[in-house]
């Protein structure tokens, strides 16, 4: 890349808050969202995956893209997760995301079904119709399909406004092959538990789910890893890394909340179709956050 990285920096992706009935918690939504802003974090990255944005109606996920706009400020930029079934529905979330005043989205491939890459590829233009730089939301594990380096570079090659991609295959080598494949791209760390391997290789942000319940942390982490300080950033990292770990596992979206109540926020219900986890898992993560909590003293 020879310009600045357009998103570079620690942005949150925002976990949907609902009370103890299931229904959608404005209040509590917006001031989680001006703490993480009020911490440092560089963005918020409001109804993705993280913000379970499969089990909120059009309205309620219309209201958080605002609510989240709202409480960011100024310096905060905000990038709304605009995945859908087809291109068309991709495409509304992105136009309304402009029309609510942000200046980017993110997107997963189609989820209606496992996409030839000719499907990719036209999901991606589609979205793009909208006008905002798109990062490529790679996460195989939801969608069915790898966007595989090669099938970025061709992304990139035919639809210009694809400008990053949040890669979340688990696979530490992607960064450099990914860079290798496809230059133009801005490669942005969304595996939690490969944040420090992601930035040795070139990754340049990180769109981060703990840092839900630590904010102040991540950004010190991420900082330290960019400006190459290695022992320091490997003893905050590997101090945080049992807390990390839960982001790889299909049970994140619990995790992620129950670690935000751990540090003394709100996290509240999860909705259908996930579940509250078993006593003992909750237990794991909460210990997990515990002892994070007492090492960082």
């Amino acid at each position: 890349m020879s310009q600045p990285p357009r998103f570079s920096g620690v942005y949150v992706a925002v976990a949907t808050l609902f009370d103890s009935a299931g229904a959608l918690d404005l209040d509590a939504f917006q001031a989680h969202c001006e703490r993480l802003a009020g911490a440092g974090v560089a963005g918020l990255v409001p109804v993705g995956s993280l913000g379970e944005y499969e089990a909120l109606s059009e309205d309620e996920r219309a209201a958080v893209v605002k609510a989240a706009k709202d409480a960011a400020g100024q310096g905060v930029e905000v990038v709304p997760g605009v995945s859908g079934k087809s291109g068309p529905e991709a495409r509304r979330w992105a136009e309304h995301a402009g029309e609510t005043g942000c200046r980017a989205v993110m997107c997963l491939p189609p989820t209606a079904h496992a996409p030839t890459s000719e499907e990719v590829v036209a999901h991606f233009a589609e979205v793009a119709r909208a006008g905002l730089p798109i990062i490529a939301y790679n996460n195989p594990y939801s969608t069915r399909v790898d966007l595989t380096p090669a099938l970025l570079a061709r992304v990139a090659g035919e639809v210009e406004a694809v400008v990053a991609v949040k890669e979340f295959s688990q696979d530490v080598r992607r960064v450099a092959a990914i860079r290798q494949a496809a230059a133009r791209l801005e490669v942005i760390c969304g595996c939690d538990d490969t944040l420090a391997e992601a930035v040795l290789m070139g990754a340049t942000g990180w769109i981060a789910g703990f840092a839900n319940a630590f904010p102040a942390q991540s950004v010190r982490l991420f900082n330290l890893c960019a400006a190459g300080r290695w022992p320091e950033a490997l003893e905050l990292y590997t101090a945080f890394l049992p807390v990390l770990r839960w982001d790889a596992d299909p049970r994140f979206v619990q995790a992620v909340k129950l670690a935000q109540e751990e540090a003394g926020w709100y996290g509240g219900p999860v909705r259908l179709p996930r579940l509250a986890l078993p006593p003992e898992q909750a237990e794991e993560v909460r210990a997990a956050v515990r002892r994070f909590v007492s090492s960082a003293r």
